[in-house]
């Protein structure tokens, strides 16, 4: 009987510590990390985004392309580049 009550108090310690690990917040913002901006642009062709320091944050873009999909009667699908997302990403 004492063993399973040892396996039980080990049992119920790991899951507090697990837990515990889950609220406590993630290991960045223990060191005081920075928060980490994204902000999106749109435009009718794919520009460019400057990828480097930019104060105390380092930040870099991506191009997205934004589709616009239709399905043809005999079921094929055809898709056209319609704009383009300028995705800036601050850390």
């Amino acid at each position: 009987m004492t063993t399973l009550s040892n396996t039980l108090a080990i049992a119920i310690a790991f899951s507090t510590i697990a837990g515990a690990a889950l609220f406590n917040g993630s290991p960045a913002e223990a060191r005081g990390g920075k928060e980490v901006f994204v902000q999106d642009y749109k435009f009718a062709k794919p520009m460019h985004g400057y990828s480097g320091h930019s104060g105390n944050y380092f930040c870099d873009y991506q191009r997205l392309p934004d589709r616009r999909c239709t399905v043809n009667s005999s079921g094929r699908e055809s898709c056209k580049i319609v704009g383009w997302t300028l995705r800036e990403m601050c850390q």
